[in-house]
């Protein structure tokens, strides 16, 4: 049986590696995400199997990155993720959570709307490089957190 362990992290710059590794552009020489909110690393044992780095941008909580190792891909890991930081946001009083996408249909199962580049806040690095929309296809994604009930 695998056993993993989820856990927040402050050492973000261990996750900046594991991010390229995985396919993510990030600059290697970053040391902390600008805007940080909360990272999250899980592990088997000592190897890290999948990160997660939540930051504040203009008033926007917004995913940085997210990786699970493709070994690890369908142990339902990156929802895991994904639901730490809609639980993070929700905490510090936000209304939604957006990202870039490079698979969008693992985020659209998980509620995530496409908005087009025109309608989304000019926070993502993505848009203004040379390669995207010519070999590059990212979508900038949206999830809308819930209003909560009323307590009676």
């Amino acid at each position: 049986m695998l056993r993993f362990k989820m856990e927040r992290t402050d050492e973000y710059e261990l996750l900046i590696p594991f991010f390229i590794e995985n396919g993510l552009e990030f600059d290697e020489d970053e040391k902390k995400a600008e805007g940080a909110v909360q990272a999250w690393k899980v592990t088997q044992g000592d190897h890290l199997v999948a990160g997660c780095s939540l930051v504040l941008r203009e008033g926007h909580f917004v995913i940085e990155g997210i990786a699970v190792e493709k070994t690890f891909r369908k142990f339902g890991i990156g929802k895991i993720l994904i639901d730490k930081a809609l639980e993070e946001v929700r905490a510090r009083g936000g209304k939604e959570l957006l990202l870039m996408a490079r698979k969008p249909a693992f985020y659209e199962k998980l509620h995530f709307t496409e908005v087009s580049p025109e309608d989304a806040p000019p926070i993502f690095d993505c848009l203004g490089c040379p390669q995207y929309g010519v070999d590059c296809f990212p979508k900038i994604m949206k999830y809308v957190l819930p209003e909560t009930e009323p307590e009676a």
